[in-house]
């Protein structure tokens, strides 16, 4: 993290809090599995348990992203970076984070509008009882606005971090 950060508490708590539920999350996606393959074991295989586990995977992905941006502990290719010079290492990261924002700011964007058309037209899995995807697509467009934030907030501690970094050269 920047010295320079200014993430607000209440974002660091949220992503606390989601961080956490994802691993309460990944035992019920164990749970489902592991209820899947023993009912389809017996032959007497559960209606929507493998959805519920897919629909629960998505979740636990999505809803990660923000804590392992606010953690810098996504993948990440640095070898370049480090051999760069310090002023370098900031420029660059201030374009990456730039277009991070940006990137994510579209997808979420566009995210939106499908999870609305979803929710408008009652798209559902097909089935003997028809699965609503729109809850896990508003679940995605919450999570994404979230990582959306936390990259902007992230972008400007690089902007501040590269300010600091011209004042103590004298640039």
């Amino acid at each position: 993290m920047s010295p320079y950060s200014h993430q607000p508490l209440w974002l660091t708590k949220v992503n606390q809090a989601l961080a956490e539920l994802c691993g309460w999350l990944l035992i019920f996606m164990m749970l489902f599995m592991c209820i899947d393959l023993i009912t389809r074991g017996l032959s007497k295989p559960l209606y929507g348990v493998s959805e519920l586990a897919m629909f629960t995977m998505i979740s636990i992905t999505y809803l990660g992203l923000s804590h392992s941006e606010e953690t810098h502990s996504h993948i990440n290719v640095d070898f370049l970076l480090e051999k760069l010079p310090t002023y370098w290492q900031c420029l660059l990261n201030i374009f990456i984070s730039s277009i991070s924002v940006v990137t994510i700011g579209v997808i979420t964007w566009a995210l939106w509008n499908n999870a609305l058309a979803a929710f408008e037209s009652k798209q559902a899995i097909a089935g003997p009882q028809p699965i609503l995807l729109y809850p896990v697509k508003f679940i995605m467009t919450f999570a994404l606005a979230l990582y959306f934030v936390q990259a902007a907030i992230n972008g400007y501690s690089h902007l501040l971090n590269f300010h600091h970094q011209r004042n103590s050269q004298g640039v």
